[in-house]
């Protein structure tokens, strides 16, 4: 009797340990290591391939996209969605924090030069300042986003039709450089039921936090985003 026990415990320990092991491979998927350019956005397009589709592909790729205003152009004359084309400036700007430094070395006995280029990142300030006095003198805000939804363009909404956010005076710019502040959002890994997601603002210049939180997606997950946001920073003041 005690045997067929440890036989029964040994087995119901196997089962949940691959459970475990298989939840958490559907949670962290590797990374592709493709890096796509655009001409494959294009390829895609053009192909009929859905707007959501795309995007999901260039969010688990990596991309080397040339987002110069000819590159943007040829993209819009190409047919391919704006949206799709924010997503691919929010790609190339995650290195528009690298600067290139070249140095050149000379061998004067066998009169051979040779030029090397060293990428350098630009480290973020220190997380310093006071929360309350960074929203007061902020004047605008960006929002980056790691999950397909939602639209920008529905979170912009939600929160600009809010008059508690409109006391903020907060304007909301497209691009991230150059913006006070910066609101990064994200999906919960597993959250399968009822999807949940988590939001923080940033100060651009020194990344310092000023809030942070979590809603989800039960009812509209844009009205749900721009009401917890509001409601924290207005919270700072």
């Amino acid at each position: 009797m005690k045997s067929f026990t440890h036989l029964r415990a040994l087995l119901l320990t196997l089962v949940l340990g691959i459970f475990f092991v298989a939840a958490a491979q559907d949670a962290a998927p590797p990374k592709s290591t493709e890096i796509l350019s655009n001409a494959d956005i294009v390829l895609m397009a053009k192909s009929g391939l859905a707007k959501a589709i795309i995007i999901r592909k260039i969010e688990e790729s990596n991309g080397d996209f040339d987002v110069s205003v000819k590159g943007l152009v040829d993209l819009k004359n190409a047919g391919v969605d704006e949206e799709i084309i924010e997503m691919m400036m929010e790609r190339a700007g995650g290195i528009r924090g690298k600067t290139s430094v070249t140095t050149k070395t000379q061998t004067t006995a066998e009169n051979v030069s040779t030029t090397e280029t060293i990428s350098i990142e630009k480290k973020p300030l220190a997380n310093v300042g006071d929360p309350q006095e960074i929203l007061r003198a902020a004047k605008t805000v960006a929002i980056e986003k790691s999950s397909l939804h939602p639209s920008r363009q529905a979170l912009e909404k939600e929160l600009l039709k809010r008059e508690d956010w409109q006391k903020l005076n907060l304007n909301i710019v497209r691009y991230r450089d150059g913006a006070d502040l910066r609101v990064e959002i994200g999906r919960v890994p597993l959250s399968i039921v009822t999807h949940r997601y988590v939001f923080r603002v940033y100060d651009n210049r020194s990344g310092t936090i000023i809030v942070a939180g979590e809603t989800t997606s039960w009812g509209s997950l844009a009205k749900n985003l721009a009401k917890h946001i509001t409601a924290k920073l207005s919270g700072v003041l």
